[in-house]
């Protein structure tokens, strides 16, 4: 019987064991040829450093990312906005791309509330006193908390996919998984067998997109080449299981505001942003019929478009408003 369980035990070992070491020693995992060069390194305080695209000039418009994404996934956004007359600021939020890592041991770290922390660090370093934030997805999150403690920062606000006060927890694989005290042990072991990484993150940019055929070439490649960018899947773990969309308190952000949400968005129901439309008190709801998760990727035009109407006009009107002493809720838009 001990032969047998010291078989078993081995035989455990070995396929933890083996993989783990391929990709240390073989290069298995993500492709360094596929993870994109840094951009600007600016110093936010303490020794860390955020990686920024800082495009254009005009009304600054600042991007945030959810979680596990980065600079590159904003695709072709930033340079439509610089385009239309805006001075983009884009970058990766700490624990992934190319910025800082923090200490996942800290619970003060990998929050709302840090990621605020650092949106203002780098306005102040940037030299920027009011913008117009734009939150993807957890990113969303980020700004409302930013927006709800710090309104003289913001100009107006949009929440593109945003988790909201209506959000419940995912019932996914991935979700199932986060929420397990297994999470990163099991989510290194994926990411170092190639077969089981791809099939896993696969199945995961399909949920992401709707659709597979709007996956773009190369995106599966880049993304499980960044996720192997040492820290990021701490980071990943450690804000899934820090997240309380329940905390947040869009009722606070009196700035005008943009909803933007597509129909077939599989990973933040359309109900999140309808809830959030709802609560938010000068903001209006964009729809976007067979819009996925992914809206700044699959629809740049449309997403460009939108923030730049709403960082030149909604604002403006916003501020007539309440010069005028009127208020109520702008119309909804739903195509």
């Amino acid at each position: 019987m001990r032969r047998w369980i010291a078989i078993v035990v081995g035989a455990v070992f070995l396929a933890v064991a083996v993989p783990l070491a391929g990709a240390h020693w073989l290069g298995w995992g993500g492709d360094a040829a596929f993870v994109p060069g840094a951009d600007r390194e600016v110093e936010i305080g303490g020794g860390r450093r955020l990686n920024v695209r800082d495009v254009g000039t005009g009304p600054p418009i600042v991007l945030v990312h959810g979680l596990p994404s980065n600079i590159g996934d904003w695709g072709e956004v930033p340079e439509k906005l610089a385009a239309l007359g805006h001075r983009v600021v884009v970058y990766d939020r700490i624990g992934y791309g190319h910025s800082s890592r923090d200490d996942d041991a800290s619970a003060e770290t990998y929050t709302y509330e840090s990621n605020a922390r650092d949106l203002e660090a780098l306005l102040d370093a940037l030299g920027i006193e009011r913008a117009t934030l734009a939150g993807w997805s957890y990113g969303g999150a980020v700004v409302q908390e930013f927006t709800a403690s710090r309104p003289e920062r913001v100009e107006a606000v949009a929440l593109l996919g945003s988790v909201g006060p209506a959000s419940a927890p995912g019932d996914d694989a991935l979700s199932i998984l986060l929420g397990s005290p297994l999470a990163l042990p099991v989510l290194r072991w994926v990411a170092a067998v190639p077969p089981v990484g791809n099939a896993f993150l696969g199945e995961n940019l399909r949920l992401a997109f709707a659709r597979e055929r709007d996956i773009p070439p190369g995106f599966a490649e880049r993304t499980r080449a960044m996720l192997a960018l040492p820290g990021t899947l701490e980071a990943f773990v450690a804000e899934a299981r820090r997240d309380a969309p329940s905390s947040l308190e869009p009722e606070r952000i009196a700035v005008a505001s943009l909803v933007l949400h597509g129909t077939e968005d599989f990973l933040v129901p359309l109900e999140v942003g309808r809830d959030l439309d709802r609560r938010l008190p000068a903001s209006q709801l964009l729809v976007v019929p067979g819009g996925s998760h992914m809206l700044p990727t699959t629809h740049a035009d449309l997403v460009a478009g939108a923030l730049h109407a709403l960082a030149t006009e909604r604002a403006q009107e916003a501020a007539t408003s309440s010069s005028a002493g009127t208020s109520g809720k702008a119309s909804r838009l739903e195509p």
